[in-house]
């Protein structure tokens, strides 16, 4: 079964040559929102590993979708640095996607308009209130509208300067997350209350992106199986949006979990290196804050091998468009069991990090599980001049 993830698969008109994803993880690689040439190389060296499919990380739609003002906002000024990293993983014998988002209220982007973030709901933002980001504003109808043709306007963006596809991140508590959210979406319009309509704005950014990109071009979805708090977007509401998100025509779904600002470490499962992360933290009450209450504050999940699998085959059995399995990915046994179950893609994260070889190394035989032991630290080290393993 092992060979199956080493074959082909086609989405729309793009042909990959095998099953493997780089997951998309914040690289820290801009410099005042520009990418860098280490982004570059980042990528460039992923492909170099066999990955069929590697993923910029977070290109924000607009100025105001980006956490801080330091992440990339895609726009006519940056076009030359991503076609050299396009071009670069096409040289490397690749293919190249990036994830579009918006932050919503998970912001501390000074530079934001109108002094707040936007988001579904008026509701509290723990993540800026150090930075004087306390309070999110509900967006206006309008707003919602202008969202989603900045999403359509990113992805014909994207594909204009190389990307083979996109992924449009509808999960870990970002703004389109925060839509599909019922504790955080408490709008009582058209927008909020019932799952269909708090699934409006997401399958409204679909059928414009679609509208923008052409029938040829393939678009991921980024969908959490579960926010993992009460209160959150559960497997049940998953499902049906995974059923809706079959019918508006989208070409995979990449099977996640997890939300920032509540459970961030429910897809990181495994250590969490609060000593680190305080460490790289450039504010001094942020510092504060998460030195003092960091282990009381946020939760720890013990690490297991495939750790979404029993969420994610339920979306399988609901469902048959081509769905992508991320999460604990980390032995050849593990990508069997992954295979057997019927996944069409695999999504991998910190085993490429650790060793972007990895895939052609379980694939030779020279190695049978990933030697990355989930200390978690590469969290820390995005915001201390990029991502990398410091094993």
């Amino acid at each position: 079964m092992i060979s199956k993830a080493y074959t082909s698969f086609q989405l729309r008109s793009l042909v990959l040559k095998n099953r493997f994803i780089k997951t998309a993880t914040y690289e820290g690689m801009c410099d005042n929102g520009r990418p860098t040439q280490q982004l570059i190389d980042f990528h460039a060296r992923t492909a170099q590993g066999g990955i069929a499919l590697t993923t910029v990380a977070y290109g924000a739609v607009n100025p105001d979708g980006r956490t801080h003002e330091h992440q990339m906002y895609l726009h006519q000024g940056i076009v030359e640095p991503l076609k050299e990293l396009t071009d670069a993983v096409h040289r490397a014998g690749g293919k190249a996607s990036i994830q579009l988002t918006h932050c919503g209220f998970f912001s501390r982007n000074k530079n934001i308009r109108g002094n707040k973030p936007l988001g579904p709901s008026k509701v509290l933002n723990t993540y800026g209130i150090m930075s004087g980001l306390a309070f999110s504003r509900a967006m206006t109808n309008g707003e919602i509208s202008q969202t989603a043709l900045d999403f359509a306007y990113a992805a014909d963006f994207s594909r204009n300067v190389g990307f083979d596809a996109v992924e449009i991140h509808m999960g870990h508590g970002y703004l389109l997350s925060q839509f599909l959210t019922p504790q955080i979406n408490k709008r009582k319009d058209n927008y909020g209350g019932s799952l269909e309509n708090r699934m409006r704005l997401p399958l409204e950014v679909i059928a414009e992106t679609r509208n923008a990109v052409g029938e040829d071009f393939p678009i991921l979805v980024k969908l959490n199986l579960s926010d993992g708090f009460k209160g959150g977007f559960t497997i049940v509401d998953s499902i049906e949006v995974a059923k809706a998100l079959e019918y508006a025509g989208v070409d995979a779904l990449i099977l996640s979990g997890g939300y920032t600002s509540k459970t961030p470490f429910y897809l990181m499962r495994g250590d969490i290196p609060i000593w680190d992360m305080t460490k790289v933290e450039k504010n001094w009450l942020q510092k504060i804050a998460i030195a003092s209450f960091g282990r009381f504050i946020i939760r720890k999940y013990d690490f297991t091998e495939n750790f979404f699998m029993p969420l994610a085959l339920q979306v399988r059995k609901a469902v048959q468009l081509p769905l992508v399995y991320v999460g604990g990915v980390v032995s050849r046994q593990g990508i069997e069991d992954i295979m057997k179950e019927k996944f069409d893609m695999i999504a991998l994260g910190r085993a490429l990090i650790h060793d972007p070889d990895f895939i052609l190394k379980i694939q030779d035989g020279s190695i049978q599980k990933s030697e990355c032991n989930q200390c978690n630290i590469c969290v820390a080290e995005m915001d201390r001049g990029g991502v990398r393993c410091v094993l």
